[in-house]
């Protein structure tokens, strides 16, 4: 009976609303309307779906007429992800309560003809809009005494830096009362692999704090790592300001690490497998491949046989567990050495061959995706780890000129 009432109260808001859409087709010489709808209940995309609209926006610099005016929805509160980045984006886009907008968007499916257009948003770009446009989404507030406290209280010195963890694993489903799908466990890491490399971070200098929600995996409690995401002190100001504030992140993609690259913050990712889903369109991003190991021909696939593989577009994780693929990841060791590796980049730079063979596999790689990956990406620029290429370079792009003389 109250799903009977439910589908009564949204069909009569849709009705109500068919006037303004009346208006609406009768202004379109002079101003065009279109409803942006955020996937607000993932962390990354309400991160990144606005700005990069935004930031395309300001690539495009469209104007004259007609006008185009955005009508935003960021969700409901209780779908919403994070209310602080909420409070952040209503003081940059028009956002409209989300009822509204689904009353306006139902309406257009009543009269399609009257329907409003609802703009495309994405969390990878195109036009390489993280590189090329500063931030969009409003600066956060610092940190307050409060929170400075409690992060103290967790063994975080937020006045020195530190290094934001983000370790995907089935928590977020587990959060929601849901069991993960047994094809996504594939994108899963195990924390345990990083322990050599937050002991590395801390002896190097700077602080860890692991990112994301809670999890049956802990990071072990130790002198310069602390692991927010298991901690008490969790809010949604401290998820925001943490990913966005960090010196740097190290990823296997999944929610807080696309708030870093909100904050134009460089992230490593780890064991990159979905080529469709990774931050391709941004120099922020260095990545480590996984290894395609092919047990039919008995070797990993080089980089011009991946782009030539379905692989290189799938999306579904069910089409890589089902590939008869072996996907072989960094080890702990190697890990921990191509972190240090990223760590010296960052402070000391490349020497222009590391560059120029970047820049030629980033070159092979767009010409493989053609016109989808100009779409998703722009063209490609996120950095293959240099230790990663220098030890695997022979096989993977044969025919390049080796790094010589460099190794770690």
């Amino acid at each position: 009976m109250t799903w009977v009432i439910t589908r009564l109260v949204r069909l009569t808001l849709a009705v109500l609303v068919l006037p303004l859409l009346i208006i609406a087709r009768f202004l379109r010489p002079i101003v065009q309307f279109q409803v942006c709808v955020v996937g607000s209940q993932r962390f990354g995309h309400l991160a990144l779906e606005p700005e990069m609209w935004l930031a395309n926006q300001k690539i495009c610099n469209q104007r004259g007429r007609p006008r185009i005016v955005n009508v935003w929805s960021l969700g409901s509160r209780k779908t919403q992800s994070n209310r602080y980045l909420v409070t952040l984006w209503r003081r940059r886009i028009r956002v409209v309560p989300s009822w509204i907008v689904s009353a306006v968007l139902r309406a257009g499916e009543i009269a399609p003809r009257l329907a409003l257009k609802r703009s495309p948003l994405s969390i990878h770009g195109p036009k390489n809009a993280l590189d090329v446009v500063s931030q969009q989404c409003p600066v956060p507030n610092d940190f307050t005494e409060e929170e400075v406290d409690e992060l103290q209280s967790l063994g975080v010195d937020i006045t020195r830096p530190y290094v934001a963890l983000v370790v995907r694993d089935s928590s977020y489903y587990a959060a929601r009362g849901e069991s993960e799908d047994r094809h996504m466990s594939i994108l899963n890491a195990d924390l345990k692999k990083f322990v050599p490399t937050c002991e590395y971070l801390v002896a190097r200098g700077l602080q860890v704090v692991r990112l994301g929600g809670p999890s049956s995996q802990r990071l072990r409690q130790a002198p310069g790592q602390a692991d927010y995401a298991n901690s008490e002190i969790r809010s949604p100001e401290l998820d925001v300001k943490l990913a966005m504030k960090c010196e740097f992140a190290i990823a296997t993609q999944t929610g807080p690490d696309a708030v870093a690259l909100l904050g134009r913050r460089p992230v490593l990712y780890v064991d990159v497998l979905r080529f469709s889903q990774f931050f391709f369109g941004t120099r922020l991003a260095t990545w480590l491949p996984v290894k395609f190991f092919d047990p039919v021909v008995g070797r990993p696939w080089s980089l011009s046989e991946l782009c030539k593989s379905p692989l290189l577009h799938a999306k579904d994780p069910k089409v890589f567990s089902e590939s008869g693929i072996e996907f072989l990841r960094v080890d702990a060791t190697e890990l921990r050495e191509s972190v240090a590796d990223y760590a010296d980049e960052l402070a000391f730079g490349v020497d222009e061959g590391v560059n120029r063979l970047r820049e030629s596999i980033n070159q092979q790689l767009s010409s493989a995706m053609g016109s989808w990956g100009q779409s998703q990406f722009g063209d490609v620029t996120a950095q293959v780890s240099r230790l990663w290429l220098s030890r695997n370079m022979g096989w993977w792009v044969p025919g390049e000129r080796r790094l010589d003389g460099w190794s770690r």
